[in-house]
């Protein structure tokens, strides 16, 4: 299913004593996975019990700009933590000054302005199919990022522990295409002990 959105951004509604609305609700069930919009640094997380959002998460995202989440149920995330784009950071609720379950998403700009998230690239892709956000496999890069955060050591003492594997591996491959060719043979152990290094980044 599609999320709706419940209140739109700039509306005067007595429930917010006819102060312009500062992001949008989306209706959802509670206990509905949130998501990160994008890679973000989680700037606080806040609790104000019945009043405001209730529980809430404020997400400092790379261009300077403030993603806030409010009336969660739950918060899976501390103040100081990266998150990357799709990971949950808690779940949806009924907290807060609210009138039933729904997150309250609002986007503020670093000069402190408020902006529509509904006018936003990623907002249709946050709300669509179910879920708030993208859940997809990891890419090359984020591969990448993981092997530079946990640093070279760590593969090498993998690399170590899978080395009698590969050079099992090896050793039949040799075996076989050495039928063929010996030079194909140095090539294929070659490429298995490549592949079996690149496969534990």
């Amino acid at each position: 299913m599609k999320f709706r959105i419940s209140s739109e951004f700039g509306v005067l509604e007595e429930i917010r004593n006819n102060r312009p609305h500062t992001g949008v609700d989306i209706a959802m069930p509670e206990g509905t996975d949130l998501r990160a919009i994008a890679d973000a640094v989680v700037e606080r997380v806040v609790d104000y019990g019945a009043e405001n959002i209730g529980k809430g998460v404020i997400l400092r995202l790379a261009d300077g700009k403030r993603a806030i989440y409010g009336h969660m149920k739950d918060i899976a995330v501390k103040q100081g933590d990266y998150v990357r784009e799709g990971s949950v950071v808690g779940h949806s609720g009924n907290t807060g000054h609210s009138t039933g379950p729904h997150l309250h998403l609002g986007i503020k700009t670093p000069d402190g302005q408020f902006v529509d998230p509904a006018a936003q690239s990623w907002f249709n892709r946050f709300i669509a199919n179910g879920q708030v956000g993208r859940i997809e496999f990891p890419t090359i890069k984020d591969k990448i990022a993981d092997f530079m955060a946990s640093g070279l050591h760590e593969w090498a003492a993998d690399f170590m522990l899978a080395l009698p594997i590969m050079l099992g591996v090896s050793i039949g491959v040799w075996g076989l295409l050495a039928m063929i060719n010996k030079r194909l043979a140095t090539w294929g152990v070659s490429f298995v002990m490549v592949l079996g290094g690149i496969s534990l980044i």
